[in-house]
């Protein structure tokens, strides 16, 4: 009996200690570890305005040649109606919707919200939101700035006393984020392109095998590419798919582009784009030095047949994390930035259906496939989207006026893909499948993932 007793004696004592070391633990730290927490970054295209001066204006910095490569790109215009206002509105009010989600939020808002797409349970998490950039600049703003591009370029550039300042890649690397969602628009696209379209990376190995085909001068042999080649997007009608899958190889790993019969074109420069942004797979310092001589036989080679490839970058592009985030083949194309871009469109395209806005041709597209730098730049799930083409009236119809329904897609979207939505209503062809990412699998200790390491 004294035994017994003495061991509810223990348990008493124990069960007053932890409620002692609980008393002390702050409110906000349990409720902080609670539910798990993810950080997005919504990211509407452009901004900023076009000028001719492109040396003081431009973006796309090279350290190497000290200039900007390109010029400012502003976005898509079409009779008055700009892209980078209307991507701006509609993000602005995807945050606001994702806000239900913050950890001060009303998340039985966001439950109500989440009513119109499952009946199923709906898990707690907490999203934190940040917007790429502030709305976009006045004419009036235009004239009083010296530098009116500075909060909108993608790349470092240099500010007014010749130190680098970090642009928005850099930016939102900084906030290492589980998941980035890019909304833009175009003027127009081939007939081809119907609906909604993704902006994909191809994986590493799918670029690799470019760059050894043009090597062997081996260009003229089918590629088993799974269909894939067809999506490549081309900047002009008169180059093939082909064509520009193999410019697109040359350009990744040399910074130089292919002539029409394919040997090394040294008047298409388009820089080390992995060196223009702030993180922790930029090359050593003044590796700028090394790299404007072009020495055959080293990483800074010019002519893809003498090309070496090493480097931090090119380490983390042949990880298993980039595998995860692309695909590893032709075969197995896309990764999680494919599945996140398309469940995003799908849930945009459940929105406008819900609130009866919907057209035969109004689908998930096939994507543009490409190098593009945000989906490569980041190590977050990239989910970059191309909303639609302003020379068809449907299509402005419905970004300028429901911007809201698709404000709310992309927010049922970005936590389904965080949190997974069960048993998705509705019967439809595009229906959102509501799986999460196996985010798990990018953890690299139980203390670090893929996504916080990036600018260490």
């Amino acid at each position: 009996m004294n035994y017994v007793l003495r061991n509810m004696r223990k348990k008493r004592i124990l069960i007053l200690t932890i409620f002692i070391l609980i008393a002390f633990i702050p409110a906000d730290n349990i409720q902080e570890n609670e539910f798990p927490l993810f950080r997005v970054v919504l990211d509407p295209g452009h901004g900023g305005v076009y000028l001719e001066d492109r040396k003081k204006h431009g973006d796309k910095f090279d350290l190497v040649n000290s200039e900007y490569l390109n010029f400012f790109a502003p976005g898509a215009e079409y009779r008055g109606i700009y892209e980078h206002k209307i991507v701006y509105n509609i993000a602005l009010k995807a945050m606001g919707i994702l806000s239900y989600c913050s950890k001060d939020g009303d998340f039985d808002q966001f439950k109500k919200i989440l009513k119109k797409y499952t009946d199923s349970t709906i898990k707690k998490i907490y999203i934190q939101t940040i917007i790429s950039r502030k709305k976009s600049i006045t004419q009036i703003e235009v004239k009083n700035s010296s530098d009116p591009n500075a909060e909108y370029r993608l790349y470092d550039f240099p500010g007014p006393d010749g130190d680098m300042q970090k642009g928005r890649i850099s930016k939102m690397n900084e906030y290492k984020p589980h998941l980035i969602v890019s909304l833009h628009l175009a003027v127009s696209a081939p007939p081809d392109y119907l609906g909604m379209n993704g902006i994909i990376v191809p994986p590493y190995n799918v670029l690799k095998e470019g760059l050894l085909r043009l090597k062997n001068k081996d260009t003229d042999r089918p590629l088993d590419d799974n269909n894939r080649l067809r999506f490549w997007f081309k900047n002009s009608e008169r180059i093939t798919s082909k064509y520009a899958f193999y410019n697109d190889s040359a350009h990744y790993f040399t910074s130089y582009g292919i002539t029409e019969d394919y040997k090394t074109d040294y008047n298409d420069y388009k820089g080390y784009k992995h060196n223009m942004v702030t993180w922790r797979y930029r090359d050593n310092f003044l590796w700028d030095l090394e790299a404007e001589k072009h020495r055959p036989d080293t990483e800074y080679s010019a002519d893809y047949n003498s090309f070496i490839e090493t480097g931090r970058f090119r380490e983390r592009e042949k990880s298993v994390y980039e595998e995860y985030r692309r695909g590893s083949s032709f075969q197995d194309f896309g990764g999680d930035n494919y599945h996140a871009t398309y469940e995003i469109i799908k849930y945009i395209l459940f929105s406008l259906n819900e609130s009866g806005v919907s057209r035969k041709d109004k689908i998930p597209g096939k994507p543009f496939v490409s190098t593009w730098s945000i989906p490569l730049l980041v190590n977050a799930i990239s989910a970059y989207i191309e909303l639609g083409y302003l020379d068809r009236k449907w299509d402005r119809n419905v970004l300028l006026k429901r911007q809201d329904e698709i404000a709310e897609g992309v927010a049922v979207g970005v936590y389904s893909l965080l949190a997974g939505i069960d048993n998705v209503k509705g019967e439809f062809k595009s229906k959102p499948s509501g799986k999460s990412i196996d985010l798990s699998r990018y953890n690299i200790t139980p203390e670090k993932s893929y996504f916080d390491i990036v600018t260490e």
